[in-house]
Order: structure tokens, then C-alpha cells, then sequence
């Protein structure tokens, strides 16, 4: 008898804990189902009573999917505060378990937050050089075309890896999305090509790709991806010296970007200056592109310190040294490391100008760290232009 009543309260133990791990997996179902509805707080909700009962069952895979729950739902509901937190506890069990369709999932969230938050890029790349190796782990070429592209186009930012590296793999990318129907992210992909073979200054294959971007765009018929791809292309007509060619993206991604006073509007107006700069309108471009660091100040730091490196270089140009510093000075103590190659050489570039009758030395030794970053990374267009900069020191 006492065998008999030891094995009913087991079974009785045993049988509750079944029971609440099946509630468990209907909350966590239940919020994954909430996510996919855009019910973000129902979500979070969820997925935390479901967290509770898996840590008190040790169920370290249903802990880990309700915080990917919980991290997704919070950065796609703005919160990236509590995105990371979830998502770094997430990641963590993943490493333990080595569970590498997880942590893939986990570290794509948390390098957005990361991004959003304005974080310290480095810690974005750290996110994203792991996941390249998570993809690897795994088999499934959209994990892998969605990670080389994302880690492309950041180290093409960054100018930490050789322009030949990051096309290599914005390539894979572009020729997975390309056996893939209604793909309508492509032409991001094609935009990343367009300006990295414009960095590399291989014209002819960026204006391949920027014709192909503008054009899976326009099929996209998304304004975002219009005026983005538009303007790409046109950048690289600009260099070509195509002014006339290029103004009909220019005008398009105009009509498109006009429809909003919003981010989209403003980036484009950055690189719009430079269009109206270049065809002789400088109180237009100067008008524009000032109006447009002021908004991006409170939103995407790559554009904004892009911009500063125009105005600066416009000033410079037009005698306006006052304008010139301080559009440098803020290159001394951005509000975020994520600033772009192109963004820093330009800043350079009239920074050296600058010091030729002040600081020779200090000038030529800028001038030479820049060439010297450059010629590492293939940046043919921008050492071009460091060369131009170095042809005025005549002084033996």
C-alpha cells in the first residue's frame, strides 16, 4: 500500500508538470501568434509567463524562445531599451546549448537594437562577425544571404574589411535573392553593389547595378526603396560626370521624397545637394542640405555626419572657414561611431586643406594615414581624391 500511494503522488507530480508545461507551450504559441498579429504588449506578456514556467521546469529551449519573443516584440514595438537585455540573456543560452538556429535569430534582432539605440558600432560587427559564423553552422542559404549581406554592407560603412571581401559577399546575397520569388529586397542588395563598385572606382559595374536597383525598385513601387535607389544611381552618374543623365533619378526620387517631411525625404536631400551643387545651384544645395542636418541630428547619425562632411566641403569651397570648423568639430566627439569611410575622408580631405598654411606637417600626415586606410580597403574613388588633395603641397 505504501509502494501503491508513493507511486500515485509521483504520478500525480509527474502529471502536473506535464500539465504545466503544456500551458507553457500554448502561451509561448500564443504569443508567437501575437507577434505575427503586430500585438507586441499581448506578446511579451505571453511569452514571460511562459519564460516563468519553463525556468522552473529547466526548459532552456522554451526559456530561449519566449526571450527571442520577448526581444523581437519589443524592438518591433520601438523598445529597444528591453530588446537588448531579453535578447542578450537569450543569447547567452544559446552559446551554452549551441543552439545555432536561436542565437541566429537573437543576434539579428539585437544588432537592430544595437543600430537603433545608436550603440557602439564595434558592438554590432561583434554581433554580426558571429553570426557569419552561425549561418555556417546552419543550412539554410537565406540565414547566410541575410547575414553576409547585413555584415557587407556595415563593413563597407566601417571600411574595416577590403572592398573586394564585402562584395564577395553582398554577391552571395544578390544571386540568392535572385532565384528567389517576389523577392522585393533586392533592390537593397543591388543599391549596396552600386556604391561599393563606386568606391572601388569601377563605374561601369556600379552603374550595372544602380540601373538594376533603380528598376527593381520602381517594380517594388515601395517610395523608400524608390528614392534610395534613384539617388545611388544617380551618385554614380555624378561621377561619371553624366549630369544630364542623372537628373532624371534625381527628379524621380524628388517626386517620391517629397511626399513626406520624414527621414526618407532628408537623406535624400543630402545627397541631393551634391546633384545641385555640381549643376551650379549652391544657395539651393547649402539651403537644403543644412535643413536636413538639423533634422537628421535626432535621427540617423550616418547621414548626418555625411552631411556635416558636405557642408563642410561646400564651405571650404566657398571661403566659408568659420562654417568648415564647425562642421569638423563634431567629427571630434560624434554622438555615434557610426559614420561612414566616405564621411570621415571627406572631413579629412578639408581638414588638411585647411592646416597647409598652418600645420604642413599635421596635413601630410593626415593625408597619409587616409591614403594608407584606403589602398588597404580598394577605396580607389576616395584615394583619388586624397591624391588631388596631396598634389597641393608643393612644398619640397
Amino acid at each position: 500500500m505504501k509502494r501503491l500511494l508513493i507511486f500515485l503522488c509521483f504520478e500525480t507530480l509527474f502529471s502536473c508538470a506535464q500539465n504545466k508545461m503544456g500551458e507553457a507551450y500554448k502561451l509561448k504559441d500564443e504569443a508567437s501568434v501575437s507577434l505575427d498579429a503586430e500585438e507586441y504588449p499581448q506578446a511579451i506578456d505571453k511569452a514571460r509567463l511562459a519564460k516563468t514556467i519553463f525556468e522552473k521546469n529547466k526548459d532552456t529551449l522554451g526559456i530561449v524562445e519566449s526571450l527571442y519573443i520577448m526581444a523581437r516584440a519589443s524592438a518591433l514595438s520601438g523598445d529597444f531599451e528591453h530588446a537588448i537585455p531579453y535578447g542578450e540573456k537569450g543569447k547567452k543560452l544559446c552559446l551554452l546549448k549551441e543552439n545555432y538556429a536561436m542565437e541566429y535569430k537573437i543576434n539579428n534582432t539585437l544588432s537592430w537594437a544595437y543600430f537603433a539605440l545608436d550603440k557602439d558600432f564595434f558592438k554590432i560587427l561583434e554581433h554580426q562577425e558571429r553570426q557569419l559564423y552561425v549561418v555556417n553552422q546552419l543550412e539554410d542559404e537565406g540565414a547566410k544571404a541575410s547575414a553576409y549581406n547585413n555584415y557587407g554592407y556595415d563593413t563597407t560603412v566601417s571600411g574595416s574589411i577590403a572592398l573586394d571581401s564585402a562584395i564577395t559577399l553582398m554577391q552571395f546575397a544578390n544571386n540568392h535573392y535572385a532565384k528567389t520569388e517576389n523577392n522585393k529586397g533586392r533592390w537593397y542588395t543591388l543599391m549596396n553593389l552600386t556604391w561599393q563598385y563606386r568606391l572601388k572606382n569601377d563605374l561601369e559595374k556600379s552603374a550595372y547595378f544602380g540601373k538594376l536597383s533603380a528598376k527593381r525598385a520602381k517594380e517594388d513601387n515601395d517610395r523608400h526603396a524608390i528614392v534610395e535607389a534613384n539617388t545611388n544611381f544617380g551618385e554614380t552618374l555624378l561621377h561619371q560626370n553624366k549630369l544630364e543623365e542623372a537628373a532624371p533619378y534625381y527628379v524621380e526620387a524628388l517626386k517620391w521624397a517629397e511626399q513626406n517631411q520624414d527621414r526618407d525625404k532628408y537623406v535624400f536631400d543630402v545627397y541631393y545637394s551634391r546633384y545641385l551643387w555640381q549643376k551650379g545651384d549652391k544657395a539651393e544645395a547649402l539651403k537644403l542640405l543644412k535643413k536636413a542636418i538639423t533634422f537628421l541630428e535626432t535621427s540617423e547619425v550616418f547621414y548626418e555626419m555625411l552631411g556635416r562632411a558636405f557642408l563642410a566641403t561646400y564651405s571650404y569651397e566657398t571661403n566659408d572657414y568659420d562654417e568648415a570648423k564647425k562642421q569638423l568639430a563634431v567629427f571630434e566627439n560624434p554622438r555615434s561611431e557610426y559614420i561612414s569611410v566616405e564621411a570621415r575622408i571627406l572631413a579629412k580631405l578639408v581638414e588638411a586643406k585647411m592646416l597647409f598654411t598652418a600645420d604642413r606637417k599635421r596635413a601630410r600626415v593626415l593625408l597619409e594615414d587616409a591614403s594608407k586606410q584606403l589602398r588597404r580597403i580598394g577605396a580607389k574613388q576616395l584615394l583619388n581624391l586624397v591624391q588631388q588633395v596631396q598634389k597641393m603641397d608643393d612644398t619640397p
